[in-house]
């Protein structure tokens, strides 16, 4: 795999947890009161867990 295509895979994978965490924080916005602040929440909680699956791991 190319740097390229390597890289434009990790975007991919951020945008796609990026977006999950959105979409659970807009679902449980209604249990916790606050729809804005519990999908900033889960957002970064997406994101997060993104950088995670796509950062390169040297072992």
């Amino acid at each position: 795999m190319s740097r390229k295509s390597r890289k434009e895979a990790s975007r991919g994978t951020i945008a796609l947890c990026l977006t999950i965490g959105v979409i659970v924080g807009l679902g449980f916005g209604r249990f916790l009161g606050n729809v804005l602040l519990s999908m900033a929440l889960f957002g970064l909680i997406g994101l997060a867990a993104g950088w995670y699956f796509s950062r390169d791991r040297k072992i």
